[in-house]
């Protein structure tokens, strides 16, 4: 693919520019168009830098020559060297022109030089310092002679401090350097650039925005700069069919290119974890009440606060998973969601019990008596003991004991946990 060559403008400069900021980008645009000193763009995504190295060729003294441009985004150093200084064909001895024999007395612009692999950036620093080159397969050397600029998103010099970009070659392009102002720098140019996208558009000259949406626009945080707003007025005409575009259209629109459902499953996510019962104090009650009402000679039943609260924690185990299956011969295809649940379960029993059995051991308080035996199982029979190896038959143990507390009824006992019906079913099992 041979380098794009081009005679013509691309940029049309607003004749008085309303923002300070836009005002002094051109008037140093102007002032480089008038040497022929190498000018490094400098800029974020979006900003025009191709546009205004065109335009410094188009207003400057190599107007009457070409300007040709290179990308260098993810090009390979067999292309690079192709595409700059082209080829001699061994077969019928035609030259085939690159870049730098095409911009003979124009300008040659290199987009994203920071892009460039080393290879890639010793051949340019080689072209820019001897300002002599020889085509591929060729043994001739040839004189250049053109206008290097050269434009970058990123900063070159902290590249350079990471060996990513060579110092010399940052010296020979940065002769001239010009930073372009991003667009939330001048936002009192928004009105002007948008009637300008609007008469780009056969469809749309007559089209125009409420105050109240051109509002919105001075106000949006731009990340991609007038790329980003090109794409917005874009979205306004191909989606409403209306001549006047509300606040409500240009919100929509915003919205519209920038995806998010990723990061609504990851904030869902977040708040199905929050939303995870109080475990640690609900049994806790659970154990007191049961204890109380077996030494009054009570017939064994689920406390009261359970029947109380069972509306409000089976609703929060809905919104968790509203589509648990209860089969126990689907154990096998478990979510991360209960994976998670199983996690903070087992973090709640294993914090509670060996909290309470190191205050038996160490301040002689004795643990409760629905907690003893899962804190002598985490404890272990004596002092050596690995306080690890119980963990599973804990887990089992107090499952088991929360389904006698509700009358052997599963589904409720899954409810209070927190978990799956599920991952009840294979705690038991395990």
């Amino acid at each position: 693919m041979p380098p794009f060559v081009s005679d013509q403008s691309s940029l049309t400069l607003h004749k008085s520019p309303t923002s300070a900021a836009f005002h002094g980008f051109v008037r140093r645009l102007h002032l480089a168009s008038q040497s022929d000193d190498p000018v490094l763009l400098a800029g974020e995504v979006g900003t025009g830098k191709r546009q205004s190295a065109s335009t410094i060729h188009n207003v400057g003294t190599r107007s009457g020559g070409n300007f040709v441009q290179i990308d260098c985004l993810g090009i390979k150093e067999s292309k690079f060297e192709l595409e700059m200084l082209g080829s001699l064909n061994p077969y019928n001895h035609q030259l085939r022109q690159g870049a730098v024999a095409l911009a003979e007395g124009g300008t040659l612009y290199l987009h994203e030089v920071g892009e460039l692999p080393p290879a890639c950036q010793t051949l340019l620093l080689r072209l820019v310092e001897s300002n002599t080159y020889s085509p591929l397969n060729s043994s001739d050397t040839y004189n250049s002679d053109f206008r290097l600029i050269a434009s970058s998103s990123q900063d070159l010099m902290a590249m350079v401090e990471h060996g990513k970009f060579r110092n010399d070659l940052l010296h020979h392009i940065n002769t001239l350097t010009i930073r372009s102002p991003s667009l939330n720098e001048r936002r009192e140019d928004i009105a002007d650039l948008v009637r300008s996208i609007l008469m780009e558009m056969p469809t749309a000259s007559a089209k125009q925005l409420t105050p109240e949406a051109m509002e919105v626009l001075c106000h949006h945080k731009f990340t991609a700069n007038i790329l980003e707003l090109r794409n917005i007025i874009h979205r306004l005409v191909g989606t409403f069919e209306t001549d006047v575009y509300s606040e409500h259209h240009v919100i929509q629109s915003i919205h519209a290119g920038t995806p998010s459902s990723k990061s609504e499953r990851v904030i869902e996510k977040k708040s199905q974890r929050s939303m995870l019962p109080d475990f640690k104090g609900y049994v806790a009650h659970a154990h007191t009440s049961s204890h109380n009402a077996a030494a009054e000679g009570a017939p064994s039943s689920p406390p009261s606060f359970i029947a109380q609260n069972n509306t409000t924690y089976a609703s929060t185990t809905y919104h968790i998973n509203p589509n648990a299956a209860p089969a126990e011969d689907d154990l096998d295809n478990l979510s991360e969601q209960d994976v998670a649940d199983d996690e903070y379960l087992a973090a709640q029993m294993a914090g509670q019990s060996h909290g309470q059995a190191y205050m038996a051991q160490h301040f002689n308080a004795a643990p409760p008596r629905g907690m003893r035996a899962s804190a002598e199982a985490v404890m272990g029979d004596d002092e050596g003991g690995n306080p690890f190896t119980a963990l599973k038959a804990q887990e089992r143990d107090y499952i088991l004991k929360l389904i006698d507390f509700c009358d052997g009824d599963k589904k409720k006992a899954a409810e209070i946990a927190g978990v799956t019906l599920r991952t009840l079913y294979r705690k038991i099992k395990q």
